[in-house]
């Protein structure tokens, strides 16, 4: 089973990363492999719609094999403005609905004020079931994130930490169970 981690932020040192990470981390111990495709690394084009999508660099179509090629999928975005950032957003709008299509999506936000990123990851609920995927009924946010993690890429907070194990590891179950589920239909 293979899980793709996408972290919306450009940022080098960015929150979203690691907390994206934990999740990645729990659904390794639970037994996917995984790949952690950081935005600020892909250097993807701003999607223009153009009818012949053969002429996007390389790194378009890697991105939207590896999307396409995931049982599942982790997505994470810092709030910017009171919604996803540009970058993730631009991303996603390479995808059709064939690439996400039943596919299981945990989500999550990062904000740097104290009320957390509910409307990033309501917006993200929105676009993945426009585009047919499966996003997991819990949507984690992590308030205050520029002082919520310690050197070593924890949550300081135990709770909120244990949230996003909690979020890997369901992941990899829902899949199993949707995986299991198409090939009952196959017999």
């Amino acid at each position: 089973m293979k899980i793709i981690g996408i972290a919306g932020s450009m940022r080098a040192d960015s929150t979203t990363q690691k907390a994206v990470s934990i999740v990645l981390k729990a659904a390794e111990r639970a037994g996917a492999d995984t790949q952690l495709i950081h935005l600020a690394e892909w250097q993807l084009p701003i999607y223009d719609g153009r009818s012949d999508t053969s002429t996007y660099p390389d790194v378009v179509h890697r991105f939207i094999q590896a999307v396409e090629d995931a049982d599942g999928l982790v997505i994470g975005s810092p709030e910017y403005h009171g919604s996803l950032t540009g970058a993730l957003k631009n991303s996603l709008d390479f995808l059709e609905g064939r690439h996400l299509k039943d596919k299981q999506v945990a989500l999550l936000g990062v904000a740097g004020g104290s009320l957390g990123a509910t409307n990033t990851v309501n917006t993200l609920n929105q676009i993945m079931r426009n585009l047919h995927a499966c996003p997991l009924p819990s949507s984690p946010t992590i308030p205050s994130a520029y002082n919520a993690f310690t050197s070593d890429g924890r949550l300081k907070d135990e709770a909120l930490q244990a949230r996003l194990e909690i979020l890997g590891t369901k992941l990899v179950e829902f899949v199993q169970f949707m995986n299991s589920s198409k090939e009952k239909q196959l017999l």
